[in-house]
């Protein structure tokens, strides 16, 4: 099987940002619809509303810092943008896959995927991944050849 990268989806960054064009919008709508002559307030208060600009825009680059790649008998993550801190889990030792969505990541077709192995602390996850459920099945039939190999030696 060829590695299969996998990224947090830009669904739900996409969303972000067309919320922070929107309240963009009706600062200015209201800005301009809502002030006096000379309003008591000054002119760079305009550019106020832009902070609303950046819960998408670290959003995007939190996307970008997160890699899976699913290989036929590792799983490896990667996280960091100056620095990386790579994972790597043994297909054989996953013993649970868990898929949550909210009911706002059901809309979008995106979930959080958290993985637990055998002998080792800690869950690894991700937010906000694309088609969860496929993912997590494809991991789960991936486990379990990589067991079956370990195990007897059969695919």
């Amino acid at each position: 099987m060829q590695a299969r990268v996998i990224h947090p989806s830009m669904k739900v960054v996409w969303v972000t940002y067309i919320l922070a064009v929107l309240v963009v919008i009706a600062a200015v709508w209201a800005y301009f619809h809502y002030s006096p002559e000379d309003p008591p307030w000054p002119r760079w208060l305009l550019a106020l509303p832009l902070i609303v600009f950046i819960p998408p825009l670290r959003m995007h680059i939190r996307r970008r810092m997160v890699t899976l790649t699913l290989d036929d008998d590792h799983l490896t993550m990667e996280t960091g943008l100056l620095s990386r801190t790579r994972r790597t889990l043994d297909m054989a030792k996953i013993q649970d896959v868990t898929v949550r969505q909210t009911i706002g990541q059901r809309l979008l077709g995106v979930g959080d995927l958290m993985l637990e192995t055998a002998g080792e602390g800690g869950a690894v996850g991700m937010h906000n991944l694309d088609s969860p459920r496929q993912v997590a099945d494809e991991i789960i039939a991936a486990s379990k050849r990589a067991a079956g190999i370990r195990a007897h030696g059969i695919p």
